[in-house]
């Protein structure tokens, strides 16, 4: 379930990131590549995304190669990494605010 929660961020990601170039295109006549705050902010949405992939990928294959008797908490349930994506976006909100 972490790795769904991951690729469900990379669709925010993209979600996002239109309105961005919109926003980068309206405001300031650039392309977002030309807007580096908000370019900037778009980008650590993405990372966000591949760190909560890799993160949950890793528990899930750590787990099996151990042969560990129980799944770790990111693969059976949506908790952990919603958590991990609600507050790593939070932070990528506040240095988006804060150009």
């Amino acid at each position: 379930k972490g790795v769904t929660v991951g690729f469900a961020t990379c669709l925010l990601f993209v979600f996002l990131t239109i309105p961005a170039a919109i926003a980068a295109q309206v405001l300031y006549g650039v392309s977002l590549a030309d807007s580096d705050w908000l370019h900037g902010s778009a980008e650590s949405l993405l990372t966000i995304t591949n760190l909560v992939t890799v993160v949950a990928f890793r528990q899930a294959l750590n787990a099996k190669e151990k042969d560990l008797p129980t799944m770790p908490a990111s693969a059976t349930s949506w908790e952990p990494m919603t958590y991990l994506v609600g507050g790593l976006t939070a932070i990528a909100i506040v240095t988006a605010a804060v150009p």
